[in-house]
């Protein structure tokens, strides 16, 4: 079986998913500050790699060595028998916020910024602080409405979240502590 075969898109969009999440657990290390070469040190290990693609280890295994035989990963050999994954190319495209920092001083204004540094920068913000806000906010909806509003509110923010964002899931968390806040709110439970 040729490699085409074997590897699909969507298992690369399931390894550039672990990619991000690893890269996000090392935000710290500035794991991209080097492009490629320094991201695979906190690349994801093939079992992360084999759980977001929902696969097993072998049949990530032969994906992954498919993919570094077209060039597209590279490895990190670790102690241990343990082996980090990265997408080539990657790091420079998830790094616009790096550029950012080196192509303006620091007295940069949001203003100043291109719509796609904007866009990196407010992405940036929301990946690392979380908003806090009001359950009617997150809901969208009057503080005043009626429960069955925010409980149609609730369900049409469920049925929004995009599958296919990293943060899906906790899109969905969110939602559902809104809901949970409300109902604290009133003294119900969410049985009622």
């Amino acid at each position: 079986m040729t490699s085409a075969h074997l590897v699909t898109p969507e298992f690369e969009q399931a390894l550039k998913r672990a990619c991000l999440r690893a890269v996000a657990r090392a935000a710290r290390h500035d794991p991209l500050r080097g492009g490629d070469a320094t991201a695979v040190l906190h690349g994801p290990l093939i079992s992360e790699i084999a759980d977001e693609a929902d696969l097993s280890l072998p049949q990530a295994r032969r994906r992954l060595q498919a993919l570094q035989r077209d060039g597209k990963v590279i490895r990190d050999d670790r102690r241990g028998g343990s082996t980090a994954w990265w997408l080539v190319g990657l790091a420079g495209d998830q790094a616009p916020s790096a550029t950012v920092k080196q192509a303006a001083p620091v007295t940069m204004t949001l203003s100043a910024a291109t719509p796609a540094q904007k866009a990196s920068i407010d992405g940036l913000r929301q990946a690392l602080t979380p908003a806090r806000q009001h359950w009617s906010d997150v809901l969208g909806v009057p503080r005043d409405c009626s429960t069955s509003e925010m409980r149609e509110a609730w369900a049409q923010a469920l049925a929004a979240v995009n599958e296919n964002d990293l943060d899906a899931e906790q899109q969905r968390r969110r939602i559902n502590e809104a809901r949970s806040q409300r109902e604290t709110e009133d003294g119900m439970s969410e049985y009622e």
